[in-house]
């Protein structure tokens, strides 16, 4: 491996801040490499998908999941019984 030095765009540095913040690089030097690798498209799309997620595990905990009649442990048991 060897160590560089490199200029990038403000964009550039937010996505790598998200990547580590969100925990999906485990630094910032992960993440640039993360990003170089697969480029940035793909680093835009698991961020979204991150703040999706995060979003709705919110909601969820906040106002409880959107379902009435979820299937209990009593029900997967006996649906696997059969």
């Amino acid at each position: 491996m060897r160590t560089v030095t490199i200029k990038v765009r403000d964009e550039v540095d937010k996505i790598v801040e998200e990547l580590v913040k969100l925990g999906v690089a485990r630094s910032k030097n992960h993440a640039y490499n993360m990003v170089i690798e697969a480029g940035l498209s793909w680093a835009r799309k698991v961020i979204e998908r991150k703040k999706r997620v995060e979003d709705l595990a919110k909601k969820f905990l906040e106002h409880g999941l959107p379902y009435e009649n979820l299937p209990t442990h009593e029900d997967v048991e006996e649906a696997r019984s059969r």
